[in-house]
């Protein structure tokens, strides 16, 4: 039995699904939530309040793949989600490099961000397939609220190539021209740094970097490969800096990116693109008197980007702002420092 089906026997049953039972299904139109351990996100209380205005009568349900999940799995799902016409497509918010490796061949259309990116983050499956990622998209749409403030991102894996496209390309314009198109002038953003575990991450995001046109130095790669590294890249920023969690660590795993008593930069803003679970990074923000701001808005932002691209509809502000509205009464009753 698959991680998804043994889950499906407990108490979160009827939030998961595996691709035998995606092919089996019968019930109303289904989007699918792609991810690890999916039961728990708080996406499972806002859908109804998003499907009156993306999708008016459809139903979510999670497929849970472990980390380790052969490529096979994946063309199975993908093939059982073309094989029902009730499932409309998937959002995808975890797997999205395994997805389109494996499935890269399957896809009857992709954006141009798909193509940059080599990622998949939201899936159309009412026509072929049709693969988008649409996270830059997402963060393009609340970036706005830090102005020319100079940016660290404490991690390097996709959370961050979506920082840098949404900071170095004009994403509407990627998306109307389907080739990339870099902000220049007046929407140019600020500086923009990147600290990475490992090399090769770091290699990742130059690579993205190149198939973007977007120039070597506009962007800083840093090596942090441990929580002193990441410590002395926050203590020497600017002033100014936000510093961005975005490792996934104090939501997927315990713990956070820096150690106690880090020091901040002065008028820091510490943004954690996590926005459930212990959130220990913004603890040691808060403690060290620097404002803060949670993943709320980017998790609204990234799922209205996503249903929007699925169901072929455009994300305008008004769009957006509803769908927070929507979402409103679900969100963590978390004290925040400051807001940006």
């Amino acid at each position: 039995m698959s991680e998804a089906g043994a889950q499906a026997a407990g108490p979160d049953a009827e939030r998961l699904l595996d691709a035998g039972r995606v092919r089996a299904y019968h019930g109303p139109s289904l989007v699918l939530f792609l991810g690890i351990s999916t039961a728990g996100s708080l996406a499972h209380r806002t859908f109804p309040g998003w499907s009156r205005l993306f999708c008016p009568g459809a139903v979510m349900r999670g497929v849970d793949l472990p980390d380790g999940a052969s490529p096979a799995e994946f063309r199975e799902l993908v093939a059982a989600m073309t094989a029902n016409p009730r499932v409309l497509g998937a959002v995808v918010t975890s797997h999205k490099l395994r997805l389109f490796r494996a499935c890269q061949d399957l896809l009857d259309y992709a954006e141009p961000l798909v193509a940059l990116t080599q990622e998949i983050a939201d899936v159309d499956t009412r026509d072929g397939v049709r693969a988008f990622a649409r996270d830059p998209q997402s963060l393009d749409i609340i970036l706005d609220g830090i102005g020319s403030r100079p940016v660290l991102c404490i991690g390097a894996g996709g959370s961050a190539i979506a920082l840098m496209l949404a900071m170095r390309l004009d994403i509407a314009g990627t998306l109307a021209a389907q080739r990339p198109v870099l902000r220049t002038g007046q929407a140019a953003r600020g500086q923009l740094t990147i600290a990475g575990r490992d090399q090769e991450s770091l290699d990742n995001i130059r690579a993205v970097q190149d198939r973007c046109g977007i120039p070597r130095d506009a962007v800083g790669l840093l090596l942090a490969p441990d929580q002193d590294a990441a410590a002395r890249h926050v203590g020497s920023a600017p002033p100014r800096t936000v510093i961005i969690n975005a490792t996934g660590l104090g939501k997927i795993e315990p713990g956070s990116p820096l150690p106690d008593r880090a020091a901040f930069p002065p008028k820091a803003v510490a943004w954690d693109f996590n926005y459930r679970g212990p959130l220990t990074f913004l603890d040691q923000a808060r403690h060290a008197g620097v404002a803060t701001e949670d993943g709320w808005d980017y998790f609204v932002a990234g799922w209205s980007a996503a249903l929007a691209a699925i169901t072929g509809l455009e994300l305008t502000p008004e769009l957006l702002s509803r769908a927070a509205e929507s979402a409103r009464a679900a969100r963590p009753g978390r004290h925040n420092g400051g807001r940006r």
